[in-house]
């Protein structure tokens, strides 16, 4: 008997130490439950009015229907407040029956093993994830109380499209707070814990009403409620109807949000707990905005072009807003004010002919050559070749540095001239910043969602304003005149140019699109605001996909006036024309493309009056090296006209 307490007690302190060592082992290391929870964070649009924040809504234990905790109680974890976190009978059966289908797929999890799946476990059956759900679950109940852990859990819980928490859920389904759902509509969200996407009652509404009536059985089966009233809330039930209130926000915008507040020292765990953040959003824009995109491929960011306040932003998914894209076309018009600062002028003349360079041939969207155009229509038109030819003009260093370092673009950059095409890498975000910048006379602002935070209390602690990251120098003109005379150019690309989609009888905009392999933008707006309209996906055009998106978008809200600041300069122009121009013109495609009927001898003997003597010479001679004919050809009547 002796030797069998003996075996006992040393079978029973093995036995302990080993739980105790796992305990610690599954623990040691786990942060606070608060830091795992979906962050949430009370959001207001600019004008103090509610913003939904779609993944989750916290709600306050003491804010919760006492209804809705016995419905959830009965259903999910009727010894909730009787045991440690883990429910001893429960758990033999379902092992019991795992271990009859060997599948280890039945639950019999309690509230808290719950919670502790969903904040630091995978989904996956088996035993040793069940082995770790309890030992978190006990150390959950010893750090927590237990209306702690049943406020964590509601507001925690998945429920379906995305979202946590029955009060986002309440939202999403019914249009209204979870005070002020019926019974039936309480126990259509609780049904929804066991399958959320398989029961969504947004796709399958008549699923989702045969899972609510299980639970509604089980109520009155523990007698919650009286067979009359079994009665009625089944009828109910049955003509139950889905009433969705929109979610006007996007996981990217509350990431957005999140970021800043981050990078301004505030931590999650300050906002979720009573912290209120007004954003610079305007309400009635933000809605035409998602009024208007339906789809998952489209971002629109809006801002203040004189304070880098954002009043509408549309990320669709994680980093859209914010993550990067080719930007195409949209980038020349940086370079083009660029060129203005510098001197040039809107009539000064560029070559619009076949070029090689190294391997790269680029080519304009219609594949067609004028042989010369002005650098307003060359805007105007986007027409590429010219707009490479500027860039090589201006010294590619020296415009990279501009657009970096005074700018401010963050940007991937590539070392080459495809840069000029937009091959730059950027986000919305960033392309408004630098737009606005343009727009306002040289003045670069960081955008920004938050206006203020105030505490729980009220008390403001952090109220947002411009911040100036630079102010673009004076060169041969002023930042302020070459905004004006772009701004001029701009207005002329919305009026006849790529952007006339975006046109608006009675209001002046400027503008410019941009495409590129798989993305197309329309940037633009008046003195006041820029907004940016982004498109993923294969064969889209700026001028054709996003400025009608735009415009949509822009020409219903009041606050946009349309009215412009700018100069039109007739002055005459010069030709642009240096050494690499000459070095990058393909005059193997030029003999082709004369030969072929489709550029005249006459526009090359015009481009030859454009150049000075040498250049005059090396460009003869290249051609010569091609086609001694052709070139003997074009000097002959170069010398008739006077040359």
């Amino acid at each position: 008997m002796k030797k069998f307490l003996l075996s006992f007690f040393i079978a029973s302190l093995l036995t302990f130490f080993l739980l105790w060592g796992l305990y610690f082992f599954f623990t040691k290391d786990l942060p606070p439950p608060e830091e795992k929870l979906v962050p949430t964070i009370r959001l207001f649009y600019s004008d103090g009015t509610p913003l939904l924040v779609s993944r989750n809504i916290w709600i306050d234990l003491s804010d919760i229907p006492e209804k809705f905790v016995e419905i959830l109680l009965t259903s999910e974890d009727e010894e909730f407040y009787k045991h440690p976190g883990f429910d001893l009978m429960g758990f033999l059966r379902a092992l019991i029956m795992d271990i009859k289908t060997l599948s280890f797929s039945q639950g019999g999890s309690t509230i808290t093993q719950q919670l502790a799946r969903t904040l630091y476990l995978s989904m996956d059956k088996s035993i040793v994830r069940k082995l770790k759900e309890i030992f978190i679950s006990f150390w959950l109940e010893r750090i927590r109380t237990k209306d702690e852990i049943l406020e964590m859990y509601i507001n925690s819980v998945y429920m379906g499209n995305g979202i946590y928490g029955f009060q986002t859920a309440s939202k999403l389904y019914f249009g209204k707070d979870l005070s002020d759902l019926s019974v039936p509509e309480m126990c259509v969200l609780v049904a929804l814990i066991k399958s959320p996407e398989n029961f969504n009652p947004l796709k399958d509404p008549e699923t989702s009403r045969k899972r609510a009536k299980i639970v509604l059985d089980r109520l009155l089966t523990e007698k919650r409620i009286s067979t009359q009233e079994y009665e009625n809330y089944s009828a109910e039930l049955s003509k139950l109807e889905f009433h969705t209130q929109q979610m006007n926000v996007d996981e990217e915008l509350f990431w957005r949000v999140v970021r800043e507040a981050q990078d301004l020292g505030f931590s999650l765990n300050e906002l979720r707990y009573g912290y209120r953040v007004y954003l610079t959003l305007d309400k009635e824009l933000q809605k035409k905005v998602y009024n208007t995109v339906e789809d998952d491929k489209t971002a629109f960011v809006g801002v203040k072009v004189k304070t880098g306040e954002i009043v509408a932003y549309r990320g669709v998914g994680l980093q859209y807003g914010t993550g990067w894209r080719q930007i195409g076309s949209a980038i020349k018009p940086l370079y083009y004010y660029y060129a203005v600062l510098k001197g040039r002028n809107p009539s000064d003349l560029l070559l619009d002919l076949p070029l090689k360079i190294g391997e790269w041939e680029p080519e304009n969207f219609d594949k067609t050559f004028k042989g010369t155009v002005s650098l307003k229509e060359a805007l105007v038109d986007s027409r590429n070749i010219p707009s490479v030819l500027l860039y090589s003009y201006l010294q590619p260093e020296s415009v990279r540095s501009f657009i970096t370092e005074v700018l401010k673009l963050r940007a991937r950059y590539p070392d080459d001239l495809t840069a000029s095409l937009g091959t730059v890498e950027t986000a919305p975000e960033e392309i408004v910043k630098v737009y606005s910048a343009i727009f306002n006379g040289g003045v670069v602002l960081e955008p920004y969602i938050i206006d203020k935070i105030e505490d729980r209390n009220g008390k403001i602690i952090y109220r947002g304003y411009p911040k100036v990251l630079s102010v673009v120098p004076s060169f041969v003109r002023s930042a302020q005149e070459a905004s004006e005379i772009l701004k001029s150019i701009l207005k002329e690309v919305v009026e006849r140019g790529t952007g006339v989609r975006v046109k608006i009888p009675g209001k002046e905009i400027a503008g410019k699109t941009g495409t590129a392999e798989k993305n197309a933008w329309f940037v633009g707006g008046d003195d006041e605001y820029i907004f940016a309209v982004v498109k993923d996906g294969e064969n889209l055009l700026g001028g054709r996909d996003c400025a009608p998106v735009w415009k949509e978008i822009v020409s219903s809200w009041e606050k946009f006036e349309g009215d412009l600041r700018y100069k039109r300069l007739d002055k005459p122009g010069i030709p642009l024309i240096d050494d690499r121009t000459i070095e990058y013109l393909d005059y193997a495609k030029l003999v082709e493309l004369v030969n072929g009927s489709k550029l005249p001898v006459s526009v090359l003997v015009k481009v030859l009056q454009l150049m000075d003597y040498n250049h005059q010479i090396e460009f003869l001679s290249k051609l010569n090296s091609v086609d001694p004919i052709l070139s003997l050809e074009i000097w002959k009547k170069f010398l008739m006209e006077g040359g």
